[in-house]
């Protein structure tokens, strides 16, 4: 993150350090004549947060419980916060490691599948 970026989430959550933050490929109109500013989601102890920063800020605060039903989105190469619909952005490109890895924190209690022997 930038120092803008930064000053953006301390701002938003005070001096808690994130537990997860990924620079995502999705791109948001921040008012940067013709050019986005990237997204960021900052994956914090009860919440997600995603910023990006630019001349209009943009900021969007979810409780972890409305992302439960997060999923990653092979076909299209996107984390998919959901069920939640309050957000202006709920799908973001990113490398499925990440994803899997945001998925992981986001979804604790979601086991991979394992077989009997």
């Amino acid at each position: 993150m930038n120092t803008l970026e930064q000053q953006l989430l301390s701002e938003t959550v005070g001096d808690v350090k994130p537990r997860l933050s990924l620079r995502t490929g999705t791109r948001i109109d921040t008012g940067r004549w013709g050019r986005r500013s990237p997204s960021w989601l900052c994956l914090m102890e009860d919440e997600l947060v995603i910023l990006a920063v630019g001349r209009r800020r943009h900021v969007e605060r979810i409780p972890l419980a409305e992302a439960a039903g997060s999923f990653f989105d092979p076909g299209s190469g996107q984390l998919v916060i959901a069920p939640c619909e309050s957000l202006r952005f709920n799908s973001f490109k990113m490398p499925a490691p990440q994803a899997l890895q945001m998925l992981d924190l986001l979804n604790p209690t979601l086991q991979s599948p394992t077989t009997d022997s």
